[in-house]
């Protein structure tokens, strides 16, 4: 499992075309996807984030690292969530039909510099500038878009930057307000 995850990782990140048709080629279950992809990462995440609050962190306790384990996961998870429902919402604008697990493949897939970013800051916490690394998501939902969502060259670019823009914001802005909250 973990070694086709490093697959798709390393595939998304380098050959993005040639992803983007296999993913749609694959038509894995959302189950499969899930099961071997999603959640797996999430854990990851959420395993990072404790031992890098753990360990990393100014105020390195236990209570610090659940805190910070629990902001990142569920940053993540709702930045999923919520922009897989705004793009299925949005759908029709686009000429696209409205269709939860494609969209939510297409987010999970497309997210995954923001992935991994969660799971290399943990160990970075003063090294903010990683977060410009995040700005290749918008390559990969263009990519996306064109080769797995199959939006028309009229629609193309509104839908990439609607997209960008949630998949982006999304996480930071629940990371932040989470922040806030339990801090």
């Amino acid at each position: 499992m973990w070694r086709e995850i490093v697959g798709v990782v390393t595939q998304l990140l380098v050959a993005t075309p040639k992803a983007w048709k296999d993913i749609y080629r694959e038509r894995r279950s959302q189950g499969e996807f899930l099961n071997r992809y999603l959640h797996p990462m999430f854990g990851l995440i959420a395993f990072t984030s404790f031992i890098g609050g753990l360990l990393f962190s100014t105020n390195g306790s236990i209570e610090s690292a659940l805190k910070q384990a629990i902001t990142g996961v569920v940053a993540v998870y709702g930045g999923y969530f919520i922009a897989s429902y705004v793009l299925n919402e949005t759908a029709e604008k686009f000429s696209l039909k409205k269709n939860m697990p494609m969209f939510k493949k297409y987010v999970g897939f497309s997210s995954v510099v923001i992935y991994l970013l969660y799971l290399i800051i943990p160990f970075f916490p003063n090294f903010i500038i990683l977060w410009l690394l995040a700005i290749y998501t918008i390559h990969l939902l263009y990519t996306g878009a064109q080769y797995y969502l199959k939006v028309d060259k009229e629609n193309h670019l509104n839908f990439t930057l609607l997209s960008s823009a949630v998949i982006l914001f999304t996480p930071a802005a629940i990371s932040l307000l989470f922040s806030i909250i339990i801090k």
